[in-house]
């Protein structure tokens, strides 16, 4: 009878430790993200926002164990267990619907269900390959996703991945070429050779992206694409290249390692660029601060102190015309790497110059909030640029 006891005793406790182990995590994540200008507690809405389905669904059945031993014995823990999961569900809940609605109202159609990424491809492979340029001897590459039908003269959208200057490549967002691939858009992912505390390519960088643009402009039509129609995308860093080599390409300014036919690009969807330097190397945050001066520092040679010219120069505020493309930013608010003021201010200033500028600031996200696939990030991103492409010409 007393062993009978003890086993059911313990059954009772491992009841309440997994209750306990469902709830407590996605409670103090998403309390943190509610709490998102708290130093490192706030660095929750980094990566809490793609998880929010899924810490629901921990949540309640957290809730439901908890209930559980509650009933069997009336416990107080099991009591607090059950509020917390409650308030938790009620906090994810508080924040999906604040996310949806901020990108519902500038034209995406979120699936919540997709938000789980069930079934979704991690990575998807480009239909070619090609090498646009080299630099010190080394190729620089770029990848082609091939438009879906059968017709010709796709629009062409050019992508440039993030990384800080310092890191990253073509192969990252290949699920989302693919995506705008099969809209019916030709899409080429390209590559450039990354800065380090040796190298400072903060003068050669957007010159390979204008060789890349001559590259896309000699061979969009052996892809089925039309050299005449080129948009740009790009997320962080990318985001900054994208943005400067659009509006000095409006400018006339555009210059090319490689040589070869610098387009007028027609319109440009980013996302959490840097377009501030200056700003984005004074980020304070203890967390991401170091991260954002190391990827400027290396990318430039040092602070903005130091090389005052090089800072303007790659700053996107810089290149403002009345003739830049019309443009897309979606930022997270709660971004730590990636200061949002720099970005309120340069879209205020391009529509004061007459650019048609859009702005989309997505509650509780962070820096790279559509990192994880079928989130509302992710979703957005693909439904508001698509959307953007085709409202200014530049859609199949």
């Amino acid at each position: 009878m007393f062993a009978r006891h003890l086993r059911k005793d313990e059954a009772v406790r491992v009841v309440v430790l997994v209750a306990a182990l469902l709830i407590v995590p996605p409670a103090l994540g998403v309390l943190g993200t509610f709490l998102a200008d708290v130093p490192y507690v706030g660095l929750a809405a980094a990566y809490i926002t793609w998880y929010l389905p899924w810490l629901s669904v921990a949540s309640v059945a957290g809730g439901v164990l908890a209930l559980v031993h509650w009933r069997m014995r009336r416990s107080r823990i099991a009591a607090v267990l059950a509020v917390v999961a409650a308030l938790t569900v009620a906090g994810a809940s508080v924040i999906t619907a604040r996310m949806t609605a901020a990108v519902e109202h500038a034209g995406a159609d979120i699936s919540l269900i997709d938000t789980f990424g069930i079934g979704m491809p991690r990575q998807a492979s480009p239909d070619d390959e090609a090498t646009y340029t080299t630099f010190e001897g080394q190729p620089v590459r770029l990848s082609i996703y091939r438009p879906g039908g059968s017709g010709s003269h796709a629009p062409v959208l050019v992508f440039v991945h993030g990384g800080g200057w310092v890191t990253g490549d073509r192969s990252e967002h290949s699920t989302d070429m693919r995506w705008f691939a099969e809209q019916g858009w030709l899409v080429v992912s390209v590559d450039y050779t990354l800065s380090s505390a040796d190298h400072h390519l903060w003068d050669v960088t957007q010159d390979q992206i204008g060789c890349a643009l001559g590259w896309v402009v000699d061979n969009a039509t052996r892809y089925g694409g039309d050299p005449t129609r080129i948009s740009m995308s790009g997320d962080s860093a990318g985001g900054n290249l994208a943005i400067n080599t659009a509006y000095l390409s409006a400018a006339g300014r555009l210059r090319s390692s490689c040589g070869g036919t610098m387009p007028k690009v027609g319109a440009v969807a980013v996302l959490y660029p840097v377009v501030d330097a200056a700003e984005t190397y004074a980020n304070l945050d203890p967390a991401f601060g170091a991260t954002a001066r190391g990827g400027l520092g290396a990318y430039t040679g040092g602070s903005p102190q130091q090389f005052p010219d090089r800072y303007a120069s790659i700053s996107s505020d810089t290149h403002i015309i009345a003739g830049a493309p019309p443009t897309l930013i979606v930022v997270g608010e709660a971004d730590h790497l990636v200061p949002v003021g720099g970005v309120y201010r340069f879209a205020e200033q391009a529509r004061v110059a007459g650019v048609d500028v859009e702005l989309v600031a997505v509650p509780h996200a962070d820096h790279v909030f559509d990192g994880r696939r079928g989130s509302i990030g992710q979703q957005a991103y693909r439904q508001l640029t698509a959307r953007w492409l085709r409202g200014h010409g530049q859609g199949p």
